[in-house]
């Protein structure tokens, strides 16, 4: 009877652990796919949170995820900073993911505002997209401002 009950405590034990542990999230972009077709975005600063990714809003922060493995490309991800036991506004960025690669997520900070990065691991090279701005010439907006 006395075993019986050692073993259940100790079984109750490991079985929380395994909820406590490090788990990652995979993305349906990143379902089925090879390796080489999968980037993985690693969560170095805890404050951060993928809140969502390509508009699929999921509970990705309520479970503690160290890892997010998305299909290579470009994506769009809302990321919240935690505050205490609050989290702030999401913050939205476009990436490029490229298969095989592993970025990272970082936190920068002050007292009144954050911001987050994702770098590529080995390379530190910001996976953000940058949209050309939409620049006229001097001649172009005179044109289209006489017609």
């Amino acid at each position: 009877m006395r075993h019986d009950v050692v073993l259940r405590f100790v079984a109750m034990i490991l079985f929380c652990f395994t909820l406590t542990g490090c788990i990652h999230y995979e993305h349906k972009s990143a379902e089925g796919k090879p390796w080489d077709e999968v980037a993985t975005i690693r969560q170095f600063d805890k404050h951060l949170s993928i809140d969502k990714i390509d508009d699929d809003t999921s509970l990705y922060w309520l479970a503690r995820q160290t890892e997010y493995r998305l299909g290579a490309g470009r994506h769009k991800l809302s990321v919240k900073y935690a505050i205490g036991t609050e989290y702030s506004r999401p913050i939205e960025m476009t990436v490029d993911l490229v298969g095989g690669r592993t970025y990272g997520l970082y936190g920068i900070s002050s007292m009144k505002w954050w911001y987050y990065e994702v770098r590529d691991v080995d390379t530190g090279r910001s996976a953000k997209v940058i949209e050309p701005a939409v620049t006229t010439t001097p001649s172009e907006s005179a044109g289209q401002a006489v017609q």
